[in-house]
């Protein structure tokens, strides 16, 4: 299991008395977000949004990465329709 690396600057609250399509607020640490920014290499950055067992919000860098397995099969060739089935 991967350690978790939590989103430096980056602070998720959640009202409960907020509307329902209020998800959560994000506080900002402009500073510290912007050197968590530059120490990844990726243009790209997915975080997850997770409450703790404690019912804490925070913010986590999503990792995953798939394999080169599933990978190899998402770039396969795309089936080619049967010529009875072409429309003209």
């Amino acid at each position: 299991m991967n350690d978790k690396i939590f989103v430096n600057g980056m602070v998720v609250k959640r009202n409960d008395n907020a509307p329902e399509y209020v998800l959560a607020n994000l506080s900002i640490k402009r500073t510290d977000l912007i050197d968590f920014l530059r120490q990844q290499d990726s243009d790209w950055l997915n975080v997850a949004l997770k409450r703790a067992k404690s019912g804490k919000c925070y913010a986590e860098l999503d990792t995953w990465k798939p394999s080169e397995k599933l990978a190899d099969v998402a770039r396969g060739p795309a089936p080619a329709a049967p010529d009875d089935e072409i429309p003209f």
